[in-house]
């Protein structure tokens, strides 16, 4: 290829169709129709953006309540846990001040055999 007889060996490259339709009324019209379409493409990733935020917000507001109901009844059951070992508490204490008096009460001696 001495020469630059390869570049001359290259056909011509074809030049693409104009993309633009000849400027008429209807021109104008599909123009506007475009330019619509692409304003309602605009709004369509915010109007999706809006209701996957809202979504997400539905979604942490439910499990937002979920926790919350859960931690009620968890702090319920501690609150009536604790009642039962006050009173499982109170018990105790009133067994060992009764066999603590009943100690008080009885004859130091036996009384089996003294008659």
């Amino acid at each position: 290829m001495p020469n630059g007889t390869y570049f001359q060996s290259v056909s011509a490259i074809p030049t693409p169709p104009p993309t633009s339709p000849p400027y008429s009324s209807t021109s104008k019209t599909a123009t506007a129709a475009a330019a619509s379409a692409s304003a309602s493409d605009f709004a369509a990733p915010n109007d999706a953006t809006s209701k996957l935020t809202e979504a997400i917000d539905d979604f942490l507001g439910d499990l937002e309540k979920k926790f919350k109901g859960i931690s009620d009844e968890i702090l319920t059951k501690l609150d009536d846990m604790a009642e039962r070992c006050d009173r499982l508490e109170q018990e105790i204490l009133f067994r060992d001040t009764r066999a603590m008096e009943d100690v008080g009460k009885t004859p130091t001696g036996s009384a089996a055999g003294s008659t």
